[in-house]
């Protein structure tokens, strides 16, 4: 197949401009070199834009004429025009000729298209984006492979030749260039071949033949195997054959055609200079090898014959110390022959050309000279045509030279003798081809000084010579080789090739960017070229060149080695041969060294770049499939990477700082580093003070690293016993024979590569193992042999760097506000030092709250993403959000999961905000900063405690006053005469200057002092106990002393003792630091007066400018040592607050509290025994309060909400635990007057059972298992004196029942004040008698301990759900109160449950025992409670699992005794209920087993070789009881074969256990009603049951699973969940079904498992339970559903004032998340329960998640189209069918289904299986099933189907509003098919008048007007088309209305939606007792049918059996009469039993 291709037109303007001066180099063509000097007028040049010559020298053209190919040809002496030419090459040679001969064409005709290039192309060099492909006119594609299947394939290039119409096959150099057969076939075929003749090809071409010739004609050869044989044993001679050819005889004497007779050839010429063997047909380094031995010479021959199929093989001497030059030669048809100077091509690797160079400078002129006439004679007696070399080997010293050989082709180094000569070599072949003369040729004739370019003249070449050559030219070959490997070929892709020419430079590449190298291509892809005056100045030209060259992709160049070479002083003194470089190859003295730990970091930083580049683009393509795990998030920014360079290794640990900055670590050195990345993938890194330019590019055996213009190649650490390829080719052979020895440097095979054969050298020694075979395919890096190492000990050994980085330090120079905005984005760093440094820049209040404002906006605005939500569903949202953009979502996550380095950022930035005040002198907040500080403070999880603390802290201190404010107004209130001071000192708002007036000691105004000292002392320091009788009661006195400073303290304290305070307080009167050692020291100094004093208490307040004093108390119970828990405290307080009674029995620590007189502790309880997760944590809130209406239910509950606030607030603190538990202390100090304790008790056990149910969401999340309330009565002591009687009004979880209440009386300490005991006021005993405890706060007590495990998992403690279920209880009938505007009361004793415990006999009884002390994990209750629906109770069966024992494993006594409660609540035809937190089946193991087994080792010396068996010793084995183990005897002892054990319970026996309650609870499914919740987590069989139980509540923090996330990640061996929630947390279980609803907490679970029982019958069998109901049955139903799509719950719960079908607020929705297409729901209708089955009429979409075990997995968005069933929402139907029947619910169905889906996708998703379940469940169905199509509904095809009432006749009907629709079609379908075109055609005639018309004309009009007519008809059909399709339709129609449906008996009545409320309620309320009297017949007689009890029934009623609402209220009102009635047909039943029986005794 051919391909046209476009020329790119850049080319072509580059090829004038490249004629522009004598010296200037262009990069785009050959030419360059041309120096168009002495231009001589052309009559015939043409350009096509003059304005392309603006710079030529040749001014006076100016003709724009173009000239054809024939005219040139003609004119020139030519006699072949040729057009059209066939590139039988590929590669350099095919580029550079196009380019050429372009170039030509374009200043020779003006027409760069005269000459059309068809290119060969192989689809290698298609894939490799080969440069001479896109330079053709047109390519063909030519097999691939190697070049005997293209390019040196003779037959092919002679088919497409012939087939694409050539004029001419230009051969290029290499492939078929040398083959005779090409142009003898071409010439067959009258196509021209631009080359010599075959005869001539076949003679000079063949190295052996032009040896001969050489030697015939006289020219001095070397040594070879054609030197003898001859005459004389002499030189061979040819005598030429007539076809002007060697004769064979002849020309096989020079070969060598064996080894052995390359041996015998060898020994004749001699090794003393060394031996080549060569290949006649090879060339550019190929076919060519050099030996000094016999056995080299051997595998030598064999890769030489190898590499050149085919080819005849001579030997040959090696001239040592020679050069290598080359004469140019063309020779044309007319017997012509010129040498265009030469070559000096002397700088040779392996016989391949390196650098090519002209004019030779080495040799003498007058002997090069001689060299070119030589060369020309040759050429001239042979009658050669076109380009050829004749090369020469020349001894400098001797000055002679000898013949090499004679190249027939162009070589590739050919531009060097452009760029001296001027002519252009690939147009002057073409210019030969076409029989030009060369003397015609202008270029030839500008190079011998003709002025007359276009000129005829001839020219003598043989005597006349060319101009002097001034200029020098140095050519550079760019190849793909590893000139550290030995000049490896390598392959591989090619990104880009960066090259700017220069005035002197100008190079050429064969491949452009984004191509390659393939396997089959020569390895040189570009040549460079430099020009210059002299060869120094060209050798210069050419460095700065090749130093500028970058070549990107996943090949090796030569680029930086060719550098070295050219800057060697051989090269430069011009004293080189060809043996010069093999020479600096092997000794490995040219290359550039960079540093090693440079090039090691240089390394890490490109491994580190690109680790960030593939992390990034992986994450971004699993969020691109839907995968929603960001765990590979954190290995962006922080990782390990290793490099290995010189047997070191160093391993790195990389951080980023940003997105261009990176912390590398290695050894205890630290870089960091900038890095930027260039557009074309290079990284200029700096750091140490410097920038690096750096590419790398990882490879199968190394990285290659590219550091500033250096290529490094850094292999990979391998096993030494592994020999790997380094090169991509094939395997040619082995050198050794499979399991044969190989020794180190030894050469073990041989592989093919870029047509070469190499040899792989062995690295170490050892017996070799093959692990290919010849032929096989490698590509770098594969295993071709492995080795058993001969001395393992020589392997080099790899060590680990430790030591000092020789990088110099240095300072990347980050601003401190660039550092704050990478932490904020989630990268590393030091926050606290970044904000310190970023604010001390600024100067001014303004700019510091703006960028406190940014901070903080730009943290809460990532953090609102994910705060309060699912993390999964975070990360689902923000891919679909920005699909386009998905780096945002890694940013984002990024900074989210950085959130603790976060955090301090934004305290270390409140910090500063704090600060403002001193710093700017003014603490005002700017809205902007105040409004973000409130979104920081609105932050609710615990993860932001600290922050919204310290937010809140600062928002509440500025919205109080100003401190000088609030003492100004301290003092005036001080001042005022009419100030009660006494009366202050017993405010309520203890805080309103207590503090202040610390201010105002020592104030300059001795009343304002005065005043203060006695507020101070009269509300601190004097007082006495009230709640102590006056007799016993003592006075507490104190002083209250202002001394100057704190510097004579221990004198002024001792000046203060002299009247003998009781207690002390000493207030220092300015802001003074506090030594607290000095000050303690004096206090103690001063113990025995403190004592002997009586002195209880010293304390010292500094007063602190502009804020609160300090406090500091010494007490004498402590030693008068400071008590640093009474720092900054009140005296009063630590006794008004009881902190005594803490310390105790916990380490407490004070935490910030909101309120002045409310203070937080965190309690650590003081224990020696280890806990899981640290010893039990309480936070404790002490506060007092002075209000009158705590008492009260308002008051109450704003004392407990505020008191909840502080907890909420504690929350946050991270000193506070997630398992901590809460206690409340409330200490009321107003007095109650006029009430009893007992009265106080009754008021607070009411308050708190109504402050449990409002509040309990609160009170479980805060964990509050202690509220306790001090209060004061007043009443009247002994003495008959008034005295205040303290009372404890305690609630409490500690003894297991959740909140209990409790009242208490104090008997206080009369000296301390503090209660000595506290007796239970309990007012049901009957003695009268108290019990008295002495209290202290006490340790973890069992239940303590249970409850704070149960936390831990996330869940509530098993026994306190019986508290929540009877708060929720509680809240259910306050609901309902006030639903039915308290019509009813709430029933006493609610609530009652009776434990299942064990029995002696292990069965299970009703019982008691003390909380906390099962021994088993499985708790069961039989609960009976009230309900609004059955106010005189209902029995319930509650199971749950106790998380507490044994993490809640289920063990074959924990299945026992769920099977047997389980059980109970069958037999009983009772609801039960499941709480599910559990950890799986129970897993053990014989643990007393472990420290007595041994092992059997296989090799005791050796344990890595394994074992044998495990066994015990004789002892062991004999102590152990029976049947334990069973073993067998061994030497040993005893080996294990099976363990068993003694206890049962720790395998698989527990397996048996779960099958039997998985069993029990699908049979309890059955049944009776089942319900399950799920908290916390439930595992494998506990999964298992919810599933089975079917109805499931599960709340957020419950995943449900069967294994946990850690043990799937071990299994799948990588981390890929990060969570349970990613198994089975609800956007798991949710979604697909399992989970119906979704809770956010127990007690919202526990409220949701009381309302779904509110819909279920007390028993299996019972009427459903009715509640009263205030929205009026007859009222309209409001909401209407519309034609358009509409939300379907709105239809049934209404919206706002429109109130839908079911009672308001009664429709809950259910199994929300599963099958959208459906909604499934329950409601009341009067009070009566229904199921709900509703059709979304909205499209919604089906959800797969992609599953983040398979990277390949994609979430799937599946649509589905409203009104339509899928296989999930068919699913959805029937399943809760069967659970509605499980409820005795009736159901209404609103059915409106267009039909199923029946794609393909959805059949294979088993449609049809789920459809024919809801057939199935209804058929099976034993309640009232309504079926109704609602306004605008319709339901048609199979929808109808599976809900047709004949499926189950006596329990389901069919009725439908008048505006809905039923039928098999839509109406548009039907009419497709029923009602079509030519029908409505018909109708159109028939009806329409102008139709009638044209009709009746059409038939009266002569044939020629009948045309017109029928035009005129369809016309008028065409007009009417749109109506009455529109009327077909609606005829269609009109056969689905109510109307028809009801004649045909479908459906059983017409029924409007406004009034569906009221008429199905009356008829379920019908059916309800209808069913149930018709259930009791069958009961007595299973004969009697539905319509015979029908019948019965009517017989007992006189109206209209028809009328629902009468006969509903008949059987509600005589209910006895249809009772009486069922008694009559049980008599007559059991005496006709009777009968029957009586009978058959009398038959006997």
């Amino acid at each position: 197949m051919m391909f046209r291709r476009g020329y790119a037109s850049v080319v072509i303007a580059a090829v004038a401009a490249t004629l522009a001066s004598t010296t200037a180099f262009n990069l785009q063509g050959p030419a360059a070199f041309i120096s168009p000097n002495n231009v001589a007028p052309k009559k015939n040049l043409a350009f096509s834009n003059t304005a392309l010559l603006s710079t030529l020298e040749a001014s006076d053209v100016t003709t724009s004429v173009t000239t054809s190919v024939e005219d040139y040809v003609k004119g020139r002496g030519g006699n072949l025009a040729i057009k059209k030419v066939l590139i039988a090459n590929n590669g350099m040679a095919a580029t550079k000729s196009i380019m050429s001969m372009r170039q030509w064409a374009y200043m020779e005709l003006g027409d760069e298209k005269a000459i059309e290039f068809v290119a060969m192309a192989s689809p290698e060099d298609i894939n490799a984006n080969a440069e001479f492909v896109r330079l053709a006119d047109s390519y063909v594609e030519v097999p691939g492979g190697s070049n005997k299947n293209n390019y040196a394939n003779v037959d092919l290039i002679v088919k497409l030749a012939v087939e694409q119409g050539v004029d001419a096959v230009w051969p290029g150099w290499g492939h078929a260039s040398e083959n005779p057969q090409l142009p003898t076939n071409l010439a067959k075929n009258g196509i021209k071949f631009i080359g010599p003749t075959a005869p001539v090809m076949s003679v000079l071409g063949d190295k052996i033949a032009a040896n001969i010739l050489a030697q015939t004609a006289k020219v001095p050869s070397i040594p070879w195997s054609g030197s003898f044989g001859g005459p004389d044993d002499g030189p061979l001679v040819a005598e030429l054959t007539d076809e002007g050819t060697i004769p064979d005889e002849t020309f096989a004497k020079g070969t060598t055609k064996t080894v052995e007779e390359a041996i015998e050839a060898a020994r004749r010429i001699g090794y003393e200079n060394g031996i080549m063997v060569k290949a006649s047909e090879g060339g550019g380094g190929k076919g060519i090898r050099f030996v000094d031995n016999e056995k080299d010479l051997e595998n030598a021959y064999i890769q030489v014959s190898n590499e050149v199929v085919g080819s005849p093989i001579f030997i040959m001497q090696l001239c040592k110390n020679a050069r290598h030059l080359e004469v140019q030669i063309v020779g044309d048809e007319h017997g012509n022959a010129i040498a265009l100077s030469g070559r000096d091509c002397s700088t040779q690797r392996r016989f391949q050309k390196i650098f090519e160079e002209g004019p030779p400078s080495i040799a003498k002129p007058e002997t090069f000279k001689e060299m070119q006439r030589a060369a020309q004679r040759l050429t001239q007696t042979i009658g050669y045509v076109g380009a050829g070399t004749v090369e020469y080997l020349y001894n400098a010293a001797t000055d002679d030279f000898f013949f090499l050989e004679l190249n027939p082709r162009l070589q590739v180094e050919h531009p060097v003798t452009e760029g001296i000569s001027g002519v252009n070599l690939p147009a002057t072949q073409l210019q030969v081809a076409m029989g030009i003369p060369l003397y015609n040729i202008p270029e030839i004739r500008r190079f011998y000084g003709r002025k007359d370019l276009y000129g005829t003249s001839k020219i003598d070449f043989m005597e006349e010579w060319y101009e002097d050559v001034d200029c020098h030219v140095i050519a550079a070959r760019i190849t793909a080789e590893n000139p550290d490997e030995g000049f490896k070929p390598t392959s591989g892709t090619i990104e880009r090739i960066k090259f700017q020419s220069t005035p002197s430079v100008w190079g050429y590449f064969s491949v452009g960017p984004n191509g390659g190298i393939h396997e089959y291509a020569d390895s040189q892809f570009g040549h460079l070229f430099a020009k210059g005056a002299t060869r120094e100045q060209a050798r210069k030209q050419l460095i700065l060149a090749l130093k500028e060259i970058e070549v990107r992709g996943e090949i090796r160049t030569t680029v930086e080695y060719l550098v070295q070479l050219l800057e060697t002083k051989e090269f430069v003194e011009n004293t080189i041969d060809t043996a010069w470089l093999d020479g600096l190859i092997q000794e490995k003295s040219v290359g550039i060294e960079m540093p090693d730990h440079l090039t090691v970091t240089a390394a890490a930083i490109f491994k580190a770049v690109k680790h960030v580049k593939d992390q990034t683009a992986e994450v971004i393509e699993s969020f691109v499939k839907g995968q929603v795990s960001t765990s590979g998030i954190t290995d962006i920014n922080s990782f390990s990477t290793e490099i290995a360079y010189k047997d070191v290794k160093y391993p790195f640990e990389a951080e980023r700082l940003a997105n261009d900055i990176y912390r590398l670590t290695v050894g205890g050195n630290t870089i960091e580093v900038r890095v930027i990345e260039n557009l074309d993938g290079s990284l200029l890194a700096t750091f140490g003070g410097e920038t690096h330019k750096i590419f790398g590019m990882e490879e199968p055996l190394g990285l290659r690293l590219v550091l500033d213009g250096v290529t490094i190649l850094m292999p990979y650490i391998f096993d030494p016993s592994e020999l790997r390829t380094d090169v991509t080719g094939k395997v040619v052979r082995y050198l050794q024979d499979n399991g044969g020895q190989v020794n180190v440097g030894e050469p073990f095979v041989e592989v093919e590569a870029m047509k070469m054969i190499m040899p792989l050298k062995a690295t170490e020694s050892g017996k070799i193992t093959h692990n290919l075979s010849p032929g096989t395919v490698i590509s770098a890096g594969d295993l071709l042999a492995s080795l058993e190492l001969k001395d393992p000990s020589k392997v080099k050994k790899i060590i680990n760097f430790d030591g000092t980085l020789d990088v110099a330090e240095s300072d990347l120079g980050i601003e401190p506000k660039e550092t704050v905005s990478t932490i904020l984005a989630g990268f590393a760093g030091e926050p606290e030092e970044a904000i310190q440094k970023a604010f001390e820049d600024i100067s001014d209040i303004e700019a510091a709250s703006t960028y406190a404002t940014e901070i903080l906006n730009e943290f809460t605005r990532v953090e609102y993403m994910f705060d309060g939500k699912l993390k999964d569903d975070v990360v689902r949202d923000m891919a679909k959000a920005n699909a386009k953009s998905l780096g945002v979502v890694i940013s984002e996550n990024q900074a989210h999961m950085s959130l603790a380095t976060r955090n301090r950022l934004v305290l270390s930035t409140i910090r500063q905000i704090e600060l403002f005040g001193s710093r700017f002198n003014s603490a005002a907040i700017s809205e902007d900063l105040e409004a973000a500080m409130k979104a920081v403070s609105a932050l609710g999880q615990k993860t932001y405690g600290e922050l919204a603390l310290s937010a809140d802290s600062i928002l509440r201190s500025s919205k109080s006053a100003p401190f000088v404010d609030r003492v100004a107004e301290l003092k005036d209130t001080l001042l005022d005469s009419s100030t009660d001071l006494v009366q202050i000192s017993k405010s309520s708002t203890l805080s309103a200057g207590v503090d202040l007036l610390t201010s105002l000691f020592g104030n300059d105004d001795e009343k304002i002092n005065k005043a203060a000292l006695k507020r101070n002392v009269a509300c601190d320091f004097t007082f006495q106990f009230s709640d102590v009788e006056a007799a016993d009661a003592v006075d507490r006195l104190g002083r209250l002393c202002i001394v100057p400073t704190l510097e004579n303290f221990k004198d002024d304290l001792l000046e203060s003792l002299i009247d003998s305070p009781k207690s002390l307080a000493i207030s220092p009167p300015s802001d003074e630091e506090l030594d607290i050692d000095r000050l303690e020291s004096a206090i103690i100094g001063q113990t025995e007066t403190l004592t002997a004093l009586g002195i209880r208490n010293v304390n010292v307040v500094i007063p602190h400018e502009k804020a609160d004093p300090y406090y500091y108390t010494f007490p004498q119970c402590e030693g008068f040592r400071e008590n640093p828990m009474r720092r900054n405290m009140r005296p009063t307080f630590h006794h008004l607050l009881e902190l005594s009674r803490l310390q105790d029995n916990f380490d407490v620590d004070r935490i910030p509290a909101i309120g002045k007189n409310a203070q937080v502790y965190v309690g650590v309880e003081k224990t020696a025994k280890p806990a899981r997760g640290g010893p039990p944590q309480v936070v404790f809130l002490r506060s007092i309060s002075n209000s009158a209406g705590m008492v009260t239910q308002s008051g109450a509950r704003r004392i407990l909400q505020q008191g909840l606030d502080e907890l909420e607030r504690a929350q946050s603190n991270p000193k506070v635990n997630s398992q901590s538990s809460s206690r409340i202390f409330l200490h009321s100090l107003r007095e109650l007057e006029g009430v009893t304790p007992e009265q106080v008790g009754e008021n607070f056990v009411q308050l708190m059972g109504i402050l449990k149910s409002e509040l309990a969401p609160r009170l479980l999340k805060l964990r509050v298992d202690e509220i306790e309330v001090k209060v004061r009565i007043q009443s009247t002591g002994s003495d008959g004196e008034a005295v205040n009687q303290s009372v404890r009004l305690v609630a409490s979880s500690i003894g297991g029942e959740w909140l209990k209440s409790a009242i208490y009386l104090e008997e206080p300490d009369p000296v301390t004040g503090v209660g000595e005991r506290y007796c239970l006021v309990d007012p049901d005993s009957d003695d009268g008698e108290q019990m008295c405890v002495v209290d202290s706060y006490g340790g973890s007590n069992v239940v303590q301990i249970k409850r704070a495990i149960a936390r831990r998992v996330g869940s509530t403690y098993a026994y306190d759900f019986l508290g929540l279920l009877e708060v929720g209880l509680i809240s259910e009938w306050q609901k309902y109160v006030k639903e039915t505007d308290n019509q009813v009361d709430i029933p006493a004793s609610l609530w009652s449950a009776k434990e299942f415990v064990e029995d002696a006999n292990g069965d299970i009884a009703l019982g008691s025992r003390m909380i906390g002390t099962n021994k088993i994990g499985m708790l069961a209750w039989l609960l009976n409670m009230k309900t609004p629906e059955y106010p005189e109770g209902r029995e319930i069966v509650l199971i749950s699992n106790d998380v507490t024992v044994q993490s809640g494993s289920f063990g074959v006594e924990e299945d026992e005794f769920f099977y047997a409660a389980s059980k109970y609540a069958r037999e009983n035809g009772i609801p039960r209920l499941y709480i599910s937190c559990n950890a799986g089946a129970r897993i053990g193991l014989v643990d007393e087993l472990k420290s007595k087994i041994n092992i059997k080792f296989v090799d005791e010396t050796s344990p890595a070789k394994g074992f044998e068996y495990l066994y015990l010793k004789d002892e062991d084995y004999n102590a152990l009881p029976e049947g334990t183990v069973i073993a067998n005897k061994v030497s040993e002892g005893w080996a294990i074969s099976d363990v068993i054990g003694t206890n049962h319970g720790i395998g698989v026996e527990n397996l048996q256990g779960s099958g039997k309650i998985a069993g029990e609870t699908s049979a309890a499914y059955d049944e009776i009603f089942t319900l399950s919740y799920v908290t916390g987590r439930s595992v494998g069989i506990g999964a298992y049951l919810v599933r089975l139980g079917q109805r499931v509540i599960q709340m957020k923090q419950g995943p449900i699973i069967l294994t946990g996330f850690s043990a799937l990640n071990k299994l799948l061996g990588r981390s890929v969940y990060n969570s349970q929630d990613q198994l089975g947390g609800p956007q798991i279980m949710h979604p697909n079904g399992v989970s119906h609803e979704i809770v956010d907490d127990d007690q919202q679970g526990v409220a949701s498992m009381l309302n779904w029982l509110s819909f279920v019958p007390k028993k299996v069998g019972s009427l459903a339970g009715v509640r009263d109901c205030a929205d009026p049955i007859d009222r309209k139903v409001d909401w209407r559903p519309t034609p358009t799509p509409y939300d379907p719950r709105l239809m049934m719960a209404g919206e706002g004032s429109d109130l839908g079908f079911f009672d308001k607020g009664s429709f809950k929705e259910y199994l929300s998340g599963w099958g959208k297409s459906v909604v499934i729901g329950r409601g009341r209708l009067g009070g009566i329960p229904f199921g709900a089955i509703a059709v979304e009429t909205r499209q919604v979409e089906q959800v797969i998640p992609a599953d983040p075990a398979d990277p390949n997995s994609r979430e799937a968005i599946l649509p589905q189209a409203g009104q339509v069933l899928y296989p999930d929402s068919s699913y959805k139907v029937a399943q809760a069918i069967n659970d509605f029947k499980k409820e005795g619910l009736p159901i209404m169905i609103f059915a409106n289904w267009r039909g199923f889906s029946g794609g393909s996708r959805d059949m294979a998703g088993e449609i049809l299986k789920f459809g024919a379940m809801i057939v199935d469940a209804l058929r099976e169905y034993e309640h009232p099933v309504y079926m109704y199509l609602p306004p605008h509904g319709e339901l048609r095809g199979g929808s109808w189907v599976v809900v047709d009432p004949t499926i189950n006749a006596d329990k389901m009907e069919m009725y439908a509003d008048p505006d809905s629709r039923g039928g098999i079609l839509e109406p548009a379908g039907i009419s497709e098919i029923k009602f079509r075109s030519p029908d409505q055609v018909k109708m159109m005639h028939r009806l329409d008048d102008q139709l009638q018309m044209l009709d009746a004309e059409l038939e009266s009009d002569f044939e020629d007007s009948k045309k017109e007519t029928e035009k005129l008809i369809k016309s008028r059909e065409e007009a009417l088309k749109g109506v009455y399709m529109s009327a077909a339709t609606e005829f269609c129609d009109l056969h689905d209305k109510t109307g028809r449906m009801k004649a045909k008996g479908v459906i059983k009545q017409a029924v409007s939606w406004e009034d569906s409320r009221t008429f199905f309620y009356y008829r379920a309320k019908r059916r309800m007792y209808e069913d149930n009297f018709i259930d009791q017949m069958k009961a007595i007689d299973a004969s009697i049918s539905r319509e015979a009890g029908l019948e019965t029934l009517q017989s007992l009623y006189s109206g209209d059996f028809d009328d629902n609402e009468s006969v509903a209220t008949f059987y509600e009102e005589d209910t006895d009469k249809v009772n009486d009635k069922i008694g009559e047909m049980k008599i007559e039943s059991i005496k006709a039993k009777m009968d029957v029986l009586k009978n058959e005794l009398d038959n006997m």
